[in-house]
């Protein structure tokens, strides 16, 4: 099996441009008063890495994490730390890995 590390925004890791920083996002849909989820690039149907931007009901904490999956299941894909990485199987596209921590992480309560 072949795989392909990618960073937080979904970029194979390594990747660096320093004068391009962090890209846009492609994409963001607010699930919740207390969740949102954002992307950065177009894969169709494929998994890509998403971010969700969580806080909790009172609005006093703040959370953002990373996850990899199809944007339909973003709302229940795991979600690690933000500076991820991501293991991916490249004909699948189907996660095999996340370092440097590989439990998820719960928004806040």
């Amino acid at each position: 099996m072949s795989t392909t590390r990618y960073d937080r925004y979904g970029r194979p890791a390594g990747y660096i441009n320093p004068i391009e920083g962090a890209p846009e996002a492609y994409q963001i849909i607010q699930a919740s008063a207390t969740v949102q989820y954002l992307c950065y690039f177009e894969t169709g149907d494929q998994p890509r890495a998403i971010r969700r931007i969580a806080s909790n009901a009172a609005g006093t904490q703040q959370q953002i994490s990373v996850g990899w999956g199809v944007w339909t299941n973003a709302a229940s894909i795991s979600y690690y730390p933000v500076n991820s990485v991501f293991t991916v199987d490249d004909e699948t596209k189907a996660l095999v890995s996340v370092s440097p921590y590989d439990t998820p992480v719960n928004p806040p309560a």
